[in-house]
């Protein structure tokens, strides 16, 4: 059972939690020409916000933080998209992150491994299907004009990242503590409901087709450093103020 009342605390706490959502996300961003979309850090103040007040505070000011930045930074063709997408996945890492700390170290790190698996698995067939074969290299800005050349990537390529990936999350989760672990599968977990949503966003509602493809892999890096970095985060600001979970 949620426990959530609309008071004053909360109301401060989903405007606060959705500025820092909004300005995490403008603060750096990478231009995707073939979405007409952007790469952010915007995932480590939803995965925080979550984390910290728990899911309707994480789902709130996670939707409503990262699409008032789309519409400050003239994407507004993903506002809507993205006020639903990073409200369902700041409700889920909230969630999960409520639920997971009634396991024990051992199922984490169970799980952890699971997850590493599949995310890596994952990541070696869309680049291995997706992104092999000849290929064409773009270098410089729309206005000025590309620099272009064709290069050939083997699929058996994908196999090396999606390596380092298993190995890194598996390596982190024997070696870190339990609760840095959950906080770890939460942000995965809800950071994939993330890739799949932008993805099913552009292919439908923008009709971009297969060319949404061209954003998963900067999606993935999202939730990857939102992944790495929001546990220390969330462990140094819980160390240093005590945190009521929940919202």
């Amino acid at each position: 059972m949620i426990k959530f009342e609309m008071n004053t605390r909360n109301i401060s706490l989903i405007a606060v939690m959705s500025a820092l959502t909004c300005i995490a996300t403008l603060v750096f961003q990478v231009y995707i020409p073939d979405t007409q979309g952007y790469f952010n850090v915007g995932e480590v103040a939803v995965y925080t916000s979550a984390l910290l007040f728990g899911p309707i505070i994480g789902g709130i000011s996670g939707g409503l933080g990262s699409a008032i930045a789309d519409l400050i930074s003239g994407y507004s063709h993903y506002a809507i998209g993205t006020l639903i997408i990073k409200g369902i996945e700041g409700f889920i890492v909230g969630l999960i992150g409520l639920s997971i700390r009634k396991f024990s170290g051992n199922v984490l790190k169970l799980m952890a491994i699971i997850i590493a698996l599949i995310a890596s698995s994952t990541i070696y067939y869309i680049g291995a299907t997706y992104y092999s074969g000849l290929m064409e290299l773009s270098i410089g800005f729309p206005y000025l004009g590309y620099n272009t050349a064709s290069i050939f990537i083997p699929s058996i390529i994908w196999i090396i990242p999606a390596i380092i990936l298993f190995i890194f999350i598996t390596y982190t989760a024997i070696k870190a503590d339990y609760k840095s672990v959950g906080y770890s599968i939460a942000s995965l977990i809800g950071g994939i409901e993330m890739v799949i949503g932008y993805f099913l966003y552009e292919f439908h509602v923008l009709s971009f087709g297969w060319a949404a493809l061209a954003e998963v892999p900067f999606n993935i890096c999202q939730m990857l450093v939102g992944t790495l970095i929001t546990p220390i985060i969330v462990k140094s600001i819980i160390k240093a103020i005590p945190i009521q979970f929940g919202g």
